[in-house]
């Protein structure tokens, strides 16, 4: 395990906030080290950076009064971004990690303007829940059908399998409203002679077999981003 995602994670980190920097009044603090890395993080300013980018992209595209879905939210790299963005009136965030989730709810949801909940499944995961009971392919999202305005995945799929990720990706087309956007970033450098490869550490996936996954889930590709953090992100509608 020690070169698992989690390896680093103790019980108590949900409860911690990071050593390098007090908790100040009316802010939303930052987690212990363990939960940044878990989320890609490697420093402090790493996961700011990649927070606000995402939370300028994500607020591109939300209309008003919008549902907003993240998937594999972590620590709440971007929901701490979004939590004063007024036209996000319910957010939901789901991840693998309970430690990462009881951040969430202990640190972010109190500080929500309006209504933010945070889901831990307990997904299998050879990286991130290798004791996991349920295969990710079986998971139903924690919204009803077309409810959705935003969804977004910042760097998801790079760590699902390709069954998975057929599975999300028509989860996606079930839950996205008709005015919804999809944001949803890979990496796109798969082993030659392949569209799919890789573990659950790093999948790569082919762009044009990124998108024929969107149509296949009664997506289209509105617009493509080449590089946001060293990835290609999608951006899918109705």
């Amino acid at each position: 395990m020690s070169t698992t995602a989690i390896s680093k994670i103790l019980p108590a980190d949900s409860r911690q906030t990071n050593s390098k920097y007090p908790a100040w009044d009316h802010v939303i603090p930052l987690p212990t080290d363990s939960l940044m890395w878990s989320t890609g993080g490697a420093t402090i300013e790493n996961f700011i950076v990649l927070g606000d980018a995402w939370a300028q992209v994500v607020t591109r595209y939300t209309p008003e009064s919008a549902t907003v879905l993240d998937i594999g939210c972590g620590c709440g790299r971007t929901a701490r971004v979004l939590v004063n963005n007024r036209w996000i009136t319910r957010y939901i965030g789901f991840d693998v990690v309970p430690e990462s989730i009881a951040w969430c709810n202990n640190f972010i949801k109190p500080a929500w303007h309006g209504s933010a909940e945070f889901h831990c499944f307990d997904l299998y995961s050879s990286e991130y829940n290798a004791k996991g009971s349920i295969q990710a392919r079986d998971l139903r999202f924690p919204a009803a059908d077309r409810s959705v305005d935003v969804i977004f995945a910042a760097s998801l799929f790079t760590h699902l399998l390709e069954p998975d990720a057929l599975h999300y990706m028509q989860e996606v087309g079930r839950v996205l409203s008709d005015r919804g956007r999809a944001i949803l970033s890979i990496h796109n450098d798969p082993a030659l002679g392949t569209r799919f490869s890789g573990t659950e550490t790093r999948i790569d996936i082919a762009s044009d077999y990124f998108a024929e996954l969107g149509r296949n889930a009664g997506l289209r590709e509105a617009e493509r981003i080449n590089d946001l953090g060293g990835q290609q992100v999608f951006i899918f509608a109705r």
